[in-house]
């Protein structure tokens, strides 16, 4: 469980606050057969020896807004292999409103617009931590000072922010489906989500667990 939680007055995002509590993310996709689960699993290995700017470590987890039904594409598991990432116990999962609230306790990522309104439709409240993963990238490379701690590098990646100017399809915002689309496709996606979530970790409030340890590759 993630612990308990405040509204941060600033930004309205809910963080945790108790000491040496887990953080919890999600990513959420169309069937989490593919898009989410990959970078479900990028992510957690990235943030794996890291702490956030409070010193609290991440769990991350998927959901898929029609999750439940599909298996994973075998196209999706054969390149994951190359990337060394395992999908075989992977089981898709249908996005509802305890998901939402529970497993996205803390940040919310989703793979295009649309299963970003989809997720502010179950979860209203959810809407100030929600974003799609190339905009919090975007909004995190703009942040020109280093925030003291989680709520305020949320606070930085949320200001000047306006539901009204995500409610619109903008398919720039999106990585693009490759379910079903053949290998050429797959391998598209994992070579842009795999850099895109090393440009989050790298501009999101993580640090190394160990400060004295050496730098480690994000």
């Amino acid at each position: 469980m993630a612990g308990a939680k405040l509204v941060d007055g600033r930004s309205g995002a809910r963080v945790s606050t108790i000491a040496a509590m887990t953080r919890r993310a999600l990513v959420v996709c169309t069937a989490n057969v593919c898009r989410s689960p990959v970078v479900e699993q990028m992510l957690t290995r990235r943030l794996d020896g890291l702490v956030d700017l409070d010193g609290q470590p991440w769990v991350v987890t998927s959901a898929g807004i029609a999750g439940g039904l599909d298996p994973v594409d075998p196209d999706t598991t054969k390149v994951a292999a190359e990337y060394e990432l395992d999908l075989d116990a992977h089981r898709s999962r249908r996005l509802d409103e305890s998901i939402v609230r529970e497993d996205g306790a803390d940040l919310v990522i989703t793979m295009s617009r649309d299963h970003l309104r989809a997720v502010a439709g179950i979860s209203p409240a959810a809407w100030p931590r929600t974003f799609t993963l190339k905009e919090i990238v975007r909004r995190s490379l703009a942040v020109s000072a280093p925030a003291g701690d989680v709520a305020g590098w949320l606070d930085s990646v949320t200001a000047g922010r306006r539901a009204a100017d995500l409610l619109r399809p903008d398919p720039a915002d999106d990585v693009q489906d490759p379910y079903h689309r053949g290998e050429r496709a797959m391998r598209a996606m994992f070579q842009e989500v795999d850099r895109l979530v090393g440009d989050l970790v790298h501009l999101g409030p993580w640090r190394l667990s160990d400060p004295g340890s050496d730098a480690v590759e994000v």
